[in-house]
């Protein structure tokens, strides 16, 4: 493929996947085609019906999502997708709580129907121009010998394509098409984070009584070893209640939803008829997320932060870069470089984000997190540290860079000594 940004005109973007990574993609794309007259063709492939198929995922929006989506992509969140404004968190851990209330300069949280919501962007790629397939993609050929075109087969039919973006987040069958068709150069995150999810009907009064408008989240649950990460988001009608660790299992969420911490804030229901549905998201980086003739985004990636994933943005975060590289600078080595190099802060953070979280790992263990809940009570910079961290409103490096003093982490160890000495 040649260099230089011409190169790109006149040609087909063959796109896997039509979540928010996938449906960013191909809205940028089309609409800086338009812009540039550079007569794209973009084709779109998305095996599941999002009339039926359920997202593992609790779908919460963090800012700057509404700015992402009208300023990167031209669209206005619908007013029906809104389940409810979230306006903070009531974080446990160590044995003690504390309610997390930031600014909302850089927008608004909003809990939201996931499948509405994919549906809406994949709907908007189709009156922007794109091609969307409802086809799952069976196999890829890379260029080899003398040609120079990309084909992808579906179920469907195939398509000659110039250049291929991975959006298939993590499902399994397509990953294993992409790395035997990329020859391993590709190759899936090396580790996930296993995570399940139920969905529990509630009245709207129970739900104001109960939680309002604060999601409850539990880090490393006390008795259940194998959780990282608990939390109970509220919605319209109902509230979602999701857990997430390396190791976790079913058995993992049945218990977290029997901790009286936890059925002191659900309505009463029944454990052995709830249906629970389990998901993953990367829990490292995959190796050659981009190469010759191809790029990824979202959670193909292996981008994610650890704890406050804020898969959503970064999927439409990496699908608009994706775009803006290839329209750009064309369909060269040099454009898919760019794209790694604009994302370097994603990579970075979610280094910092590691960080993170094996301090957090290392503080439960010896018994430090609750002390840090109750120095952030009266420390308005921790305080602000956590609902950062936990909100996502601001990146795990500039958390580090502003709270991660020596005199605080000696605060810490102070106040953790005291404790002792007081519980002794």
């Amino acid at each position: 493929m040649s260099g230089g940004g011409d190169d790109i005109r006149g040609k087909t973007i063959g796109i896997i996947g039509g979540g928010p990574g996938g449906s960013a993609t191909a809205i940028r794309l089309v609409r800086l085609s338009r812009d540039r007259h550079l007569g794209l063709r973009v084709v779109l492939f998305e095996g599941k019906d999002f009339e039926r198929h359920y997202n593992q995922c609790v779908g919460v929006l963090s800012p700057p999502i509404e700015e992402i989506l009208r300023g990167g992509l031209g669209v206005e969140l619908p007013y029906e997708i809104f389940k409810r404004q979230i306006y903070g968190y009531r974080l446990h851990a160590g044995g003690k709580e504390i309610l997390l209330v930031g600014p909302h300069r850089s927008g608004a949280t909003y809990a939201v129907r996931r499948v509405m919501f994919d549906r809406f962007l994949l709907s908007s790629a189709e009156r922007e121009g794109v091609e969307v397939y409802r086809d799952r993609v069976t196999g890829i050929d890379f260029p080899d010998g003398d040609r120079k075109r990309i084909f992808l087969y579906t179920e469907g039919g195939s398509l000659k394509a110039d250049a291929v973006v991975g959006a298939f987040g993590l499902d399994d069958g397509m990953v294993d098409i992409f790395e035997t068709a990329t020859r391993g150069k590709y190759h899936r995150p090396a580790r996930f984070i296993q995570t399940y999810v139920t969905k529990i009907p509630a009245e709207v009064s129970f739900i104001e009584r109960k939680l309002g408008s604060i999601i409850y989240a539990y880090l490393f649950p006390p008795g259940i070893p194998n959780l990282e990460f608990g939390a109970i988001t509220p919605k319209g009608d109902h509230i979602i209640v999701n857990v997430a660790g390396a190791d976790a299992t079913v058995e993992d969420m049945f218990a977290f939803l029997s901790t009286d911490v936890v059925r002191d804030h659900l309505p009463p229901f029944s454990i052995d008829e709830q249906e629970i549905y389990r998901g993953k998201f990367p829990g490292a980086p995959a190796r050659g997320a981009v190469g010759e003739g191809y790029l990824t985004v979202g959670d193909a990636t292996g981008w994610l932060r650890p704890f406050k994933g804020k898969g959503i943005n970064m999927a439409i975060e990496t699908g608009i870069l994706a775009a803006e590289s290839m329209a750009q600078r064309g369909l060269s080595a040099a454009s898919f470089r760019r794209y790694e190099e604009v994302t370097r802060p994603l990579r970075e953070d979610y280094a910092y984000g590691t960080w993170m979280r094996n301090l957090c790992k290392a503080g439960d263990v010896m018994g430090m997190l609750g002390t840090v809940l109750s120095m952030a009570k009266v420390d308005q910079g921790m305080h602000d540290a956590l609902f950062n961290a936990v909100s996502g409103h601001d990146s795990f490096k500039n958390i580090f860079r502003r709270y991660a003093r020596p005199s605080v982490l000696a605060g810490v160890i102070r106040n953790f000594a005291n404790d002792r000495r007081r519980r002794a």
